[in-house]
């Protein structure tokens, strides 16, 4: 893609959008050359620390991006994709059966009708899968270490949560909690939070696929609380 169409794409995206949307960037030496423009659904009234996860899955955290105009740079070609078919209704789940969401290679319909079975809000575009966040669950993103004790304390809890591996932030996990706080929570420095929507496996994004940190459990969902989240990463390591 040329400069001058990139350009156009980039305000093509502005203009078409049927809901708010950000336009961001890897900020200079935050380890991306290309600098590809993303599209982000916006949440009026949430914190501006919040990660937010790109219309192609791609997983930004605020201290490594900045926000550009329509028109700055090459914008990301499946984001625009996603954006330009946002006033489509997503392709339906139906089926059903035995099916296993948590095989590697489960093809994206397969995989959103277990999700479904298992009473998941899920929607599909593109051959991705999306769980939608809102208006109670959130995604939490924390290093892995922290992620492990956390896990294994909620386990111990009978709360286990979904945590899910994104090839964006490596050295993170992501853990879904089925029920938000009524407030902000103070969580630590080196934590983020994401609502709006957050792809499950077998999505793949430009840098790999999404999968699960460990194997899920149906019922996480409504047995894991964001306060529970809290609570176990305040409790004292043994």
């Amino acid at each position: 893609m040329s400069a001058g169409n990139s350009h156009r794409a980039a305000g093509a995206v502005a203009v078409t959008a049927t809901r708010p949307v950000v336009l961001v960037r890897y900020r200079p030496g935050a380890g991306e050359t290309a600098r590809i423009v993303h599209v982000v659904p916006a949440h009026p009234g949430t914190q501006t620390d919040m990660t937010g996860v790109a219309l192609c899955g791609a997983l930004l955290r605020p201290e490594l991006v900045e926000t550009v105009t329509p028109g700055q740079g090459m914008p990301c070609s499946l984001c625009v994709l996603s954006q330009a078919s946002a006033s489509l209704p997503p392709v339906p789940v139906i089926g059903s059966g035995a099916v296993d969401a948590t095989v590697a290679d489960c093809g994206s319909q397969a995989a959103a009708v277990a999700y479904r079975e298992w009473g998941w809000p899920v929607t599909r575009r593109h051959h991705q899968v999306w769980l939608t966040l809102e208006p109670d669950t959130v995604a939490l993103i924390m290093p892995v270490p922290l992620s492990a004790r956390v896990s294994t304390i909620l386990r111990q809890q009978h709360c286990p949560a979904l945590v899910l591996a994104h090839p964006d932030a490596p050295e993170h996990h992501v853990m879904l909690a089925g029920e938000r706080y009524g407030v902000a929570l103070p969580w630590p420095a080196g934590m983020h939070r994401s609502i709006g929507t957050f792809p499950l496996p077998p999505t793949r994004t430009a840098n790999g696929p999404v999968t699960w940190a460990q194997p899920p459990e149906a019922d996480a969902l409504r047995l894991c609380r964001e306060i529970d989240v809290f609570t176990a990463l305040r409790d004292p390591p043994t």
